[in-house]
Parts: C-alpha cells; sequence; structure tokens
C-alpha cells in the first residue's frame, strides 16, 4: 500500500507540474497585456506630476495683474480636466480588461484542473491494468491469498479513479468493483471461471478510460 501511495503521489506531482507548465505558456498573452497597461499608467502618472509642477508655475504674486492670473488659472485646469477625463476613460478600459483576463485565467483554471485529472486518471488506469495481470499471474499459480489481496487493492484505486472520472466512468467503474467481488468470491471455489473474469477485467478497464 506504501508503494501505491507513492506512485499517486508522483501521479499527482507530475500532473499538477505539466498543469503548471501548460497555464504559463496560456497566459503569456494575458501578462503582457497587464505590462502594456501598467506602462499606460506610468505615462499618465508622469503627465499629472508635469501638469502639478505647471500649477506651482502659474503662482503669481499677489500684485500681479488680475486677467493674466484668470488665465493662467484656466489653462491650468483645462489641461486637468483634460487629464481627469483621460484617467477615467484609461480606468474604464483597464476595469473591462482585467474583466477579461480574469475570466479567461478562471478558464484556464478550469482547463489546467481538467487536464491535471485527466493525466491522474489515465495513469491509475494504467497501473490498475498492470495489477490485473499480476492477479492473472497469481491465478495461475494458484495463488489465492495473493490473489485477493490484488484484488482489494485494485477495488481501492478504482474507487480513486472513480474521485476524478465522468458520470460514465462512474457508472462503469462500479460495475468493475462488482466484478471484482465476484471474482475474489470464485478465487476460493473455480479458479478457471475466476480467470476467465479477470481477462473481462482488463478490457472493461481499458473502455473505461476511453469513455
Amino acid at each position: 500500500m506504501k508503494g501505491m501511495s507513492w506512485i499517486i503521489i508522483a501521479v499527482l506531482l507530475a500532473g499538477l507540474g505539466l498543469g503548471g507548465f501548460y497555464f504559463y505558456q496560456q497566459t503569456t498573452e494575458l501578462r503582457s497585456d497587464l505590462l502594456a497597461l501598467r506602462q499606460k499608467l506610468d505615462r499618465i502618472e508622469a503627465f499629472v506630476k508635469s501638469e502639478e509642477d505647471i500649477r506651482k508655475m502659474t503662482r503669481l504674486p499677489a500684485d500681479a495683474n488680475l486677467p493674466n492670473v484668470i488665465t493662467s488659472l484656466n489653462s491650468t485646469n483645462a489641461k486637468l480636466s483634460a487629464v481627469d477625463d483621460s484617467l477615467k476613460k484609461e480606468a474604464a478600459r483597464l476595469d473591462e480588461n482585467i474583466k477579461k483576463q480574469t475570466e479567461s485565467i478562471e478558464k484556464l483554471n478550469r482547463e489546467t484542473v481538467a487536464m491535471t485529472q485527466k493525466n491522474t486518471f489515465d495513469t491509475l488506469m494504467a497501473v490498475i491494468r498492470g495489477h490485473i495481470l499480476k492477479v492473472k499471474l497469481e491465478l495461475s499459480n494458484k495463488n489465492v491469498g495473493v490473489v485477493k489481496s490484488e484484488l482489494d487493492l485494485v477495488h481501492d484505486m478504482l474507487t480513486k479513479a472513480a474521485a476524478i472520472a465522468t458520470a460514465d466512468q462512474k457508472r462503469a467503474i462500479a460495475e468493475i468493483q462488482a466484478a471484482l467481488q465476484k471474482a475474489k468470491t470464485e478465487a476460493d471455489t473455480n479458479l478457471p471461471a475466476a480467470s476467465s473474469r479477470v481477462d473481462l477485467l482488463w478490457y472493461d478497464v481499458v473502455k473505461v478510460q476511453n469513455k
């Protein structure tokens, strides 16, 4: 059982590693878009800073000509108003881009999870087929005790596989587990019948993987 646990852990780690690489590849464009948006905001911040400098420069002494003061203030306010409008538009675009990117990332997350689960499921089924072949060998050697232990192990592994299986696969796995119990009973009384049932189970496992 310890060996089986290490196999499952290795399968999960492999699936996560592949999923992470896939996610990194698929988010390249999204990360590029975010960088471009950050650069736009930096340019706007620089523009705002320059306008603040202009405002400081337009502070005229108390004895300055009033019309000139009003003209200067109006000019500065007009420029700052334009910056404010630009910031609002940029913020709206940023919100829309973030919304789209969030949706894309959520979709990629779902696809990555699905891909990882499929890889894990396929690997588990391959390991299960290997144990079924071992059951076949032990039946030919009439090692009933080993046969029963292996059938129990296969049953437990199928339960783990069912946790990440589709609805159709879950139903097929339940049928295979029922057949395993019959083979386990037949191992005590009818080895040829148990062997024939195990042969069918191997093909049934292949079918489940292809559903």
